[in-house]
């Protein structure tokens, strides 16, 4: 009986391990697929993470229909002096990027009202301190998913 159980913890481990280990290399970003939208932000959204901090997302309406955006850290956002508002007219560039079953666009820079913020250094990397392995969807913030 022990040893069904102990054969039964390794292969549930084993799979876990597996769906990590692909959900990881999934959720990549990739400079070759970077694009360029442009629209009005429809709802700006927040997930916060078990230590606090949280991360900031966007729908975007754009001519081609909305597109989901993950900006990062909102203390990152706001020590670049910036924020983000329903209606406010935005250009994004950053890479399309799959997670968990869901695919949004990683921000690398937002233009507002003539400025630029720089979310991400050309190859993709957070220019937020901190970044980890652990971060679900690019926002700088481990949290569940924002649906």
């Amino acid at each position: 009986m022990i040893r069904r159980i102990a054969g039964a913890s390794v292969v549930v481990l084993a799979v876990i391990a597996v769906a990590t280990s692909v959900l990881a290399q999934s959720a990549k970003y990739d400079p070759a697929s970077e694009l360029s939208v442009s629209g009005t932000i429809r709802y700006v959204l927040s997930g916060t993470g078990p230590d606090g901090t949280v991360g900031v997302h966007l729908e975007v309406t754009t001519a081609n229909g909305p597109v989901r955006v993950h900006l990062g850290p909102a203390m990152f956002i706001g020590m670049n002096n910036f924020s983000f508002l329903t209606d406010d007219t935005v250009q994004i560039t950053g890479a399309i990027v799959n997670h968990s079953g869901d695919s949004a666009v990683w921000a690398r820079t937002v233009v507002k009202d003539g400025k630029t913020l720089t979310l991400r250094n050309p190859d993709g990397t957070p220019r937020w301190p901190a970044a980890t392995a652990e971060d679900p969807d690019g926002c700088g913030i481990a949290h569940a998913p924002i649906r």
